[in-house]
């Protein structure tokens, strides 16, 4: 018998450490840019780099031992980029908290994970003053914010409470070569689903998927970034590791510029000409609320702008059209919290703006070590290439096995995770979505859990019953329909709808179009009757009226 030819290659792990080394050792020609009290400030990547690993080596010090949880409660900004690399480099775990979700969510999910420390930006303190008293007797003992200023701790949560700058500055510079690399299947960042169903769900991503998320973004089939590029990250961070972007902007040695708390079209506008950006980022409302505002300004051209890279909502046809007009790529994405981000990606032909034989618009291609398929309603998978409609399922090395705290794996099949979206792939490999089983909307590429905010309104004395859908928008794409049924005597005074939800809902979901019927259609199981009612919707057989409060 012959004998067993093992591989010759080192055995050496993926993941942040890497990533972070990479920056630090090859990022001194990539630029950091921000803007800070109305300037704009630079560093290299590789600087930025080494202040992150001097962040992770600081809680280190400080107890803080492989395996802690450390959340931050930051935009998008250069320290909570250093965070992302600093912290998983030195076997912490990153719990990118989202800042717009109900405060009750966030003190549940802080618990939950076991947070032990958290990063403020200044910016977001008196937003963070709001959230700290709910934190009281969790896990953290230490908060640390960003900034210049006096610091005191947050009132009704006393644990220590640093400067940020105070926390790096004993730190000497870490020696890269002694970095230990974490165990690649180790868990690296958190993030949070946008809670369709009304609960966030979290996904804990490892080392591995970070790595290979970030590779894959750097491919020419993918977003293509090169040190030649200056990305512009309109999306939070908190949002799906901001869309894999600081990983994949520290691998590629790419510029990037961040816009901080404000993703306003008239600060992105003036960071897209100063800073050079090559490739942008973000949902396609900031896109064109951006084209809007430069439209009003007489259309200057873009200085470099060449791509944009879009998802999490259908991206609209006169999107498309304008910006091929100005010479600028779209770049179609489709992914999940529980993907890790970008999964599908197609460019976009300004000639025709991707369209298919049937006139349908192809999302685009599987990323590499990824699978797609599509399921029939019994359960049996359709044959690949077949141009069926069924649910998309997807597997791979960046797609999470289950939810963290909940084994009950109903979101699987198999090692297929359900994506709850309805889609058929062409004879090309092309996925293209027709549908969501989702009961959600989806706002500005965030979700709102139509479940969640039904039964906020079902509690208000005045309100008998009720069913939200979504509505087109012309910005937002969808916002919330709320169609109530009165009770007996009751009326809709709005200011004390938005105060009541205020408290059980994050205020961004009130909805803005109300409808007021007698009886709310039903389905044979008793469920409201969603597409009857988006039939009489269309049909003007339901009466919808803005909100004004």
């Amino acid at each position: 018998m012959a004998a067993l030819i093992e591989s010759t290659i080192q055995p050496a792990q993926v993941g942040v450490a890497r990533l972070a080394r990479h920056a630090v050792q090859y990022g001194a020609t990539a630029r950091v840019i921000a803007e800070r009290d109305g300037e704009i400030r630079s560093q290299t990547l590789s600087a930025l780099a080494g202040r992150a690993l001097k962040l992770g080596e600081a809680f280190k010090r400080l107890g803080f031992a492989p395996g802690s949880a450390i959340a931050t409660f930051c935009p998008s900004s250069p320290e909570h980029v250093e965070a992302y690399l600093g912290i998983p480099a030195h076997g912490m775990i990153l719990h990118a908290l989202n800042v717009r979700m109900h405060d009750d969510h966030l003190a549940d999910l802080v618990r939950e994970i076991g947070d032990t420390a958290i990063i403020v930006e200044r910016d977001y303190a008196d937003r963070f003053a709001e959230l700290a008293p709910k934190l009281a007797g969790s896990s953290i003992r230490l908060v640390t914010v960003t900034g210049e200023g006096p610091i005191a701790p947050f009132a009704g949560l006393p644990v220590e409470t640093v400067r940020y700058e105070a926390l790096l500055d004993p730190v000497e510079t870490v020696d890269t070569q002694r970095l230990v690399d974490p165990d690649e299947f180790s868990a690296a960042a958190i993030c949070h689903t946008g809670g369709t169903t009304g609960r966030p769900k979290t996904v804990v991503y490892s080392h591995r998927a970070v790595w290979f998320q970030a590779l894959n973004l750097c491919t020419a089939n993918s977003l293509g970034l090169t040190r030649k590029d200056t990305a512009l990250l309109a999306v939070h961070l908190f949002h799906v590791n901001g869309w894999g972007l600081p990983y994949a902007s520290a691998l590629a040695s790419a510029s990037i510029v961040l816009p901080g708390a404000s993703l306003r079209a008239p600060d992105l506008n003036r960071l897209i000409d100063a800073c050079g950006v090559t490739i942008a980022a973000g949902v396609p409302t900031i896109w064109t609320d951006l084209l809007a505002l430069r439209q009003r300004e007489g259309n200057p051209p873009f200085r470099c702008l060449k791509r944009i890279s879009t998802g999490g909502a259908t991206v609209p046809q006169a999107l498309i059209e304008d910006l091929g007009r100005r010479g600028v790529e779209i770049i179609q994405a489709w992914g999940m919290t529980e993907t890790a981000s970008m999964s599908v990606i197609g460019h976009i032909s300004v000639a025709d703006s991707g369209l298919n034989a049937e006139g349908a618009r192809p999302i685009g291609y599987i990323s590499p070590g990824l699978e797609i398929r599509t399921v029939a309603e019994d359960g049996k998978p359709l044959p690949f290439g077949a141009n069926e409609v069924g649910e998309v399922q997807i597997r791979g090395v960046c797609v999470t096995r289950r939810y963290f705290g909940d084994d009950s794996h109903n979101s699987f099949d198999g090692d297929w995770l359900k994506t709850g979206d309805i889609g058929k792939i062409d004879a090309k490999g092309q996925l293209i979505l027709t549908d969501r089983l989702k009961d959600a909307i989806k706002s500005g590429g965030e979700w709102i859990a139509t479940p969640a905010l039904e039964d906020a309104l079902r509690a208000l004395p005045d309100v008998a019953d009720a069913a939200v859908i979504g509505h087109p928008d012309p910005r937002w794409q969808e916002r919330p329909l709320a169609v109530v049924v009165l009770s007996e005597g009751g009326r809709l005074d709005l200011p004390a709808v938005r105060e009541a939800l205020a408290a059980r809902a994050p205020k961004w979901w009130f909805p803005d179009n109300w409808a007021i019927v007698e009886t709310l259609p039903r389905t044979n199981l008793g469920k409201p009757d969603k597409n009857r009612i988006r039939q009489l919707v269309a049909a003007n057989q339901i009466v919808v009226f803005k909100a004004t409060t």
